[in-house]
């Protein structure tokens, strides 16, 4: 029999099971061992799942494992299982993927998530160290909290199982195969996503926020203040950006739209390019940047205001106070393939605009011809483009933005949005992310000195009258065949 606490705090040492019965069983060899020979555990295995090693463990099969469950003698599942999602690439036949996705692991999880007062259950090898730690600090027995929290943990990965078992049914069980669904927009979407952090406000501090998913696994607030609003949007939409660029490279962020970005061949002159392109009060805004920061060039820019800085690492940074450092614990750079935005009564999905920026597909129409110092500057200009709001006009010289206009209501407006940074646009390279549609608009171009126009190319049918202009002129018209419009 097994006796339990009346407010189930801890299952006493009587009757204590393991029953285990994983997929991944990284770490579970050592974890397992503490189980038997510090608490006492009797421990089991699934021989079907796990035919090799764990040699200490007893076998039994998934009818046995079953029963112990179902009479209450398993005090500890350790369990988990393969996705389904990856699991159905391998078969041609739905009838046969079906038979194969790992059901009565999914069940025994669900069986033992719903007796948290009897079984804890773990899935995550990372928890094992979590879970060792309290039992060396309870008598070995889980407490209450413990339980509780890994059972809802349980039973959300076993919906998510489900689901993903549906979605596979939803795109290769009818006779037809869905399209839309093997190409990434499946018929029925399902979010489980845990909160991770309150936040203290939203886009005002009227509004309640709270960040979901994993944003904490990909970045760690190593120094100052945790994470608001601003900062998740921020670093975000940095972290995509600057994942353009192998070079050193300094962006500003500032709420949640590009600022600024310089490339250079080492991080304090990236930084003061990238500070010296925009004529914005920075107060409040990101700087990341691509390489380890020392704590004290973020002192020396620090008048600044920054709110945020994001790097790979930080060295040095231990006497910085009040400064929130955001350390990748990954690099920077990541690349989501869809994008989500709320819409009335859902969600709209897309995938995100991730075409190659390949300069070997570009056509040069106009009799002049760019230098080849000029191409670093417009492979540079293209990859910031798109991480613009369009529409949009970007003039970049020498690896830095000299000027930007975003989110213009028409193209012609660019040269009253540009109108401030005139002087130094000479010899600059000007980049659109949409059709040039009106060849006057050349005209403007090359009174501000620009000697490099370049668009998308994709649809324009005045491409002749832009050839004939831009020649007349002396201008360099370089077309893409690729948009990087951006809401």
């Amino acid at each position: 029999m097994i006796e339990c606490c009346s407010n189930w705090g801890g299952i006493s040492a009587m009757s204590k099971i393991a029953l285990l019965v994983t997929r991944d069983t990284s770490g579970l060899d050592s974890f397992s061992r503490k189980l038997g020979d510090l608490h006492g555990y009797q421990l089991l295995k699934v021989s079907s799942v796990m035919p090799e090693g764990l040699n200490h463990c007893e076998p039994v099969d998934f009818k046995q494992a079953r029963e112990k469950l179902q009479n209450g003698e398993v005090s500890l599942l350790v369990a988990n299982y393969f996705d389904p999602a990856n699991v159905g690439r391998d078969f041609l036949s739905w009838k046969t993927a079906l038979q194969a996705f790992d059901h009565e692991i999914a069940d025994l999880i669900r069986s033992a998530a719903q007796m948290p007062h009897l079984t804890t259950v773990l899935g995550n090898p990372d928890l094992y160290a979590l879970a060792a730690g309290y039992l060396e600090k309870d008598d070995g027995v889980f407490t209450a909290s413990f339980r509780m929290e890994q059972a809802c943990n349980a039973l959300h990965a076993v919906s998510q199982f489900d689901a993903s078992v549906a979605q596979y049914l939803e795109a290769q069980g009818g006779e037809v195969p869905d399209l839309d669904a093997l190409s990434g927009l499946p018929r029925t979407v399902t979010f489980s996503w845990k909160r991770s952090h309150s936040l203290p406000g939203g886009e005002t501090p009227r509004q309640k926020a709270g960040l979901y998913g994993s944003y904490a696994n990909h970045f760690e607030t190593v120094a100052g203040p945790e994470v608001d609003y601003r900062a998740v949007v921020d670093s975000s939409l940095a972290a995509h950006a600057i994942g353009e660029f192998e070079k050193t490279t300094a962006l500003i962020t500032q709420r949640g739209a590009l600022m600024s970005v310089a490339s250079s061949d080492d991080l304090e002159t990236a930084i003061e390019h990238a500070i010296e392109a925009t004529e914005s009060d920075l107060a409040g805004a990101t700087l990341a940047v691509n390489a380890s920061m020392e704590g004290a060039d973020i002192a020396k820019i620090d008048s600044i205001r920054f709110a945020t800085f994001v790097a790979p690492s930080f060295i040095n940074s231990e006497t910085l106070e009040g400064i929130r450092l955001l350390e990748s614990r990954e690099g920077l750079g990541y690349e989501a393939l869809q994008e989500l935005r709320s819409v009335v009564g859902g969600v709209l999905i897309q995938d995100r605009n991730r075409s190659t920026v390949n300069p070997f597909s570009w056509r040069i129409p106009s009799a002049n011809q760019p230098l080849v110092s000029d191409w670093e500057t417009m492979i540079f200009g293209v990859r910031i483009s798109r991480h613009l709001k369009s529409t949009s006009c970007l003039a970049v010289k020498g690896e830095r933005i000299i000027a930007q206009a975003s989110g213009l209501s028409h193209q012609r407006r660019f040269r009253q949005r540009l109108r401030e940074d005139e002087k130094s646009l000479g010899d600059s390279i000007l980049v659109f992310d949409e059709d040039i549609e009106d060849p006057d608009l050349l005209s403007e171009v090359k009174e501000l000195g620009v000697t490099v126009v370049v668009h998308p190319g994709t649809a324009s049918s005045r491409e002749g009258e832009l050839v004939d202009r831009a020649n007349q002129l002396g201008l360099v018209l370089v077309t893409t065949g690729v948009s990087f419009t951006n809401f």
